[in-house]
Formats: structure tokens, C-alpha cells, sequence
């Protein structure tokens, strides 16, 4: 096969940071240093914050097989995790989904097939990272003798700013998630800047929300107030504030998700998600923090739009108690896009 090391101009990389090409493997960042700066000693959110979710490899193709190489991929989370090849075809995207790659670390070529023939017409490729895990990229194996060319990359027209349901904990596919199937309904690309374990952090989002122009940034934040009562207090200045910084960026429209409903507010599900406990207290302190945020962000409206209740009140569909699985994620997504209008 035919390598393209991670330098190759005929790659490009769909990512909200640029790219260091001067690098033998790059890493598809998200963040810059001073949001890393902003979580020191939070373990959970800096791992997430490391990771490449909704980042993607993109470049125009006829190769039957794709392989790519990875450096330093490392897993945190004990999910089911692996990447997505979508293929632009004449009747839509085509996708192709890898095995769950946990048991592989360090060094790694994951390859599947395109659908391609060599000769036939080149097709736009992306290469999507894994959600969870970090890793970085070291370059592409394409079929000896295919064609490779530059693709153009869409301008990001939608911020997802959100904890691990953004992010997309949960879904072994990284298409499996609510931001990306909206994002294809939509056609709008979108970064997704999901970081799982984060709580209200508007230091850790103000670079992004005043970078650059989006006509839509939606906001999910709030749940992980819920877990500790000396969190909860927290949530409402840091929603204040992080609220005006998204108001004051001139974007198209600014949209609050709030917490979403979760089965221990009932006395449902498992009791507790690796070690922190999913019991009465934990939902009632949950539905505290989403009445406080709703009487916060009411005051901004109508220039902020506050949408409740999105997640369905199916326990069964979030087995760890707080995370949709993939069919979960698709109902989820429908009730954004109901909300929003499409």
C-alpha cells in the first residue's frame, strides 16, 4: 500500500485548532493550552479535553481499502470506542464503521474498505477520529496504484459546546452521535467541543465562541453540577457568564440545552456511574440545578433560546444511567432537531 505520511499536502484535517505539519504525527486539537491550563487537576475532563471528537482526516479518493495510522492511541473511558469512514457518494454519505478498537494502544493501523474501485470517480473520504480516546495521526494507507487528491474543506458553521453527551460518550461509532447526525441532517459542519466530566467552564470555551462568526451555537452544560452539593451552587454564575460571552459573539443564534432528564430522578437505573452515586439525592440535586438555570437564562431571552426535556424518559435507553446509547442518540437527535425546527 501506498503511505501518506501526516505532512502530505493531499491531506487535510477537518479540526478547530491548525494543524502543526512539521510534526511526524499530528494530533487534531480542539483546545488551546490555556483550556488545559483552566482544568488542571480535574482528571476526567483533561483526558476528554485531549481527545479528537469530531475531527476528521478528509481528502478525495478511488481507493478500495483505507488504512489509517495512528501514534499514542490511548483509551480512558470503558466504553466501546472506534472510528467511521464516510464516503460521499452520488446518493448521500456512505459509512463504514470500525470493530471496537480497546484492545488496541500505542502504534495502530486500522483499515476498512472503501466500496471504491481503483479508476472509478474520486470520492471525498473522511477519516473520523475516535470520541473518547486520544491519539494522534500519523498518516494514510491507500491501495497501491489509487488516486489521491486535495479536498476542500466546509467552513464550520455550527459551535456544539457540551459535556460527554456532546461529545458523545457511549456511541462506539463517532457518526453515532446526536451533534453528528444533525450535523449531517443540516448540512452544517459543525465542531464539536464536547468535553466529558465538565462542568460550567467559560474559560475553557471563550476562545472558540469569539474566534470566529457560527449561525448556530448550542450550549449543554449543567448536568455535572448535580453529583456534588457543593457544585451546585456553582452552576448559575458560571452559566451567566458563560452565556453573555456566547451572546456578545454575533452569532446567528445562541441555543441553551438544558440538563437533560436523568432515570435515578425517578429512583431508575444503576446505582451509581463509576463510583459517583445515581440515587434520590443525586436526581433531586439534578433537578435543582436545572430549575435554577432556567430561571438564570430566562433573562436572556429572547436572545437565547432555552430548550428542556430532550432526552426520553426511557430508562432503558441509557444503561449506565446517565448516557444514551446509539439508538438513544437518534431519538435524542430528533428531539433537538423538533425543537429547533428541522
Amino acid at each position: 500500500m501506498r503511505f501518506l505520511p501526516a505532512a502530505d499536502p493531499l491531506l487535510s484535517y477537518f479540526c478547530p485548532l491548525p494543524i502543526d505539519r512539521s510534526l511526524a504525527a499530528v494530533r487534531l486539537e480542539r483546545f488551546p493550552r490555556a483550556a488545559y491550563d483552566t482544568l488542571t487537576g480535574q482528571i476526567g475532563p483533561l483526558a476528554n479535553l485531549r481527545s479528537s471528537a469530531g475531527c476528521a482526516v478528509v481528502f478525495m479518493t478511488d481507493s478500495p481499502r483505507v488504512t489509517v495510522v495512528f501514534e499514542r492511541l490511548r483509551h480512558h473511558q470503558p466504553i466501546a470506542c472506534g472510528i467511521t469512514l464516510e464516503i460521499e457518494r452520488d446518493d448521500g454519505w456512505h459509512q463504514v464503521q470500525s470493530a471496537d478498537i480497546r484492545e488496541l494502544d500505542g502504534d495502530v493501523s486500522i483499515g476498512l474498505p472503501t466500496g471504491l474501485e481503483r479508476g472509478g470517480a474520486l470520492r471525498t473520504v473522511w477519516v473520523w477520529s475516535p470520541l473518547i480516546s486520544t491519539c494522534a495521526v500519523a498518516g494514510i494507507k491507500i491501495t497501491e496504484g489509487a488516486q489521491v487528491a486535495v479536498a476542500k474543506l466546509p467552513e464550520p458553521r455550527w459551535l456544539a459546546i457540551g459535556d460527554s453527551l456532546t461529545q458523545g460518550f457511549s456511541v462506539q461509532s463517532p457518526v453515532q452521535n446526536w451533534v453528528h447526525r444533525l450535523s449531517r441532517r443540516w448540512s452544517m459542519p459543525v465542531y464539536n467541543m464536547g468535553v466529558g466530566g465538565i462542568k460550567i467552564e467559560p474559560a475553557v470555551f471563550s476562545s472558540a465562541l469569539t474566534e470566529r462568526r457560527y449561525d448556530l451555537v448550542t450550549i449543554a452544560l449543567g448536568s455535572n453540577h448535580s453529583w456534588r452539593e457543593s457544585d451546585v451552587e456553582t452552576a448559575v454564575p458560571a452559566a451567566k457568564t458563560l452565556v453573555e460571552l456566547a451572546l456578545a459573539g454575533g452569532h446567528g443564534r445562541v441555543v441553551w440545552l438544558l440538563p437533560p432528564w436523568k432515570p435515578c430522578e425517578e429512583g431508575k437505573g444503576p446505582s451509581d456511574f463509576a463510583g459517583v452515586p445515581l440515587d434520590r439525592a443525586a436526581g433531586q440535586r439534578a433537578g435543582r440545578v436545572r430549575e435554577a438555570l432556567r430561571e438564570c437564562l430566562n433573562r436572556f431571552v429572547p436572545a437565547l433560546t432555552i430548550i428542556d426535556d430532550l432526552m426520553p424518559h426511557d430508562h432503558r435507553l441509557l444503561p449506565d444511567g446517565l448516557h444514551p446509547q446509539a439508538f438513544g442518540f437518534a431519538k435524542f437527535a430528533d428531539n433537538v432537531a423538533n425543537k429547533l425546527g428541522g
